[in-house]
């Protein structure tokens, strides 16, 4: 048993990016969290949570992504001793930018690195996968993948990931203050158990010029292909003034702009950031909501030891 502490920063993230629900996720700059972990005599899985929106973060192992992680790797590995974990929250959860999914990937690499384990990068997304099941309810990898990866990821069956470099072009994400009790599992709610044979043709070319704009490097193209007939339009509802501030974005200048994730945030792509964000917070604002605004870029690099 190791007794020293090693660290671990993983990226957050925007999954579906538009028309690639379930499938498409993206590492972003600036914004991350970090899992420290450290041997220990007792047995179980000991948590603490620092950082943004800790409070409302369970620290009991089944219920925290990172601690689900560890206690499946400890229980699977047949460790006679525990862990102490120290999650550093710096994605906000709840707001659409693949908060637990950060945490989990982070504690899936630490542990790779501290106890020596040689996963493939399908297992090691899966390990982390199980972080997300714990808190969402299912093992989605499109968060996971990109905090673990970095840059753009297309997630396949039986958490095949294709990894390409990010494209290079400025992001802005606006957080509205509006808040939901397991968003996660409400934002999966709203969606139909069956779409039209138009908004699916209408999505999958979509995605496919949306993966093609990443592997050309072409942001214009790439922020073109945010546009989704699937699943916006039943999540658009829990997001106050959504269509307001969409086209407050798409008028401002952004080439596109959805949901990020399961929301609340919205995300725009566009060359000149600041000025679509403002506009964005704006068009909240007309709806008596107060939101916060970050700029960003997608991140080619995924978890890391700092």
């Amino acid at each position: 048993m190791s007794v020293k502490q090693l660290a671990v920063y993983a990226p957050a993230s925007i999954a579906n990016l538009g028309p690639g629900f379930d499938v498409f996720g993206i590492a972003l700059s600036e914004l991350g969290d970090t899992v420290r972990i450290e041997a220990v005599p007792e047995r179980g899985v000991q948590l603490s949570v620092i950082g943004a929106g800790s409070e409302s973060i369970p620290i009991d192992a089944e219920s925290n992504s990172a601690g689900a992680v560890v206690k499946h790797v400890k229980e699977t590995q047949g460790l006679d001793y525990g862990f102490s974990v120290e999650i550093e929250k710096g994605v906000p959860p709840g707001m659409g930018l693949g908060s637990s999914g950060a945490s989990a990937a982070a504690a899936a690499y630490a542990l790779c690195e501290y106890l020596g384990l040689d996963l493939s990068q399908k297992e090691i997304i899966r390990l982390a996968a199980v972080g997300e099941a714990a808190v969402t309810g299912s093992p989605h990898a499109d968060n996971v993948s990109p905090s673990l990866l970095g840059g753009f990821c297309i997630v396949g069956p039986d958490y095949e990931v294709v990894r390409l470099d990010p494209p290079d072009v400025e992001m802005v994400v606006v957080m509205p203050d509006v808040h939901y009790e397991n968003k996660t599992r409400l934002a999966r709610s709203l969606i139909p158990e069956k779409v039209g044979l138009r908004e699916a043709v209408f999505n999958v070319g979509g995605t496919a010029r949306m993966t093609a704009a990443v592997a050309l490097g072409d942001p214009v193209l790439f922020g073109r292909s945010i546009q989704d007939r699937l699943i916006e339009p039943h999540r658009a509802d829990m997001i106050p003034n959504f269509w307001g501030v969409k086209q407050a974005a798409l008028d401002a200048g952004a080439y596109g702009c959805s949901i990020a994730g399961g929301g609340p945030s919205l995300f725009a792509v566009g060359p000149e950031p600041e000025e679509i964000g403002d506009a964005m917070a704006e068009a909240f604002e007309e709806s008596g909501i107060e939101s916060e605004t970050m700029l960003t870029r997608p991140s080619g690099l995924g978890a890391r030891v700092v």
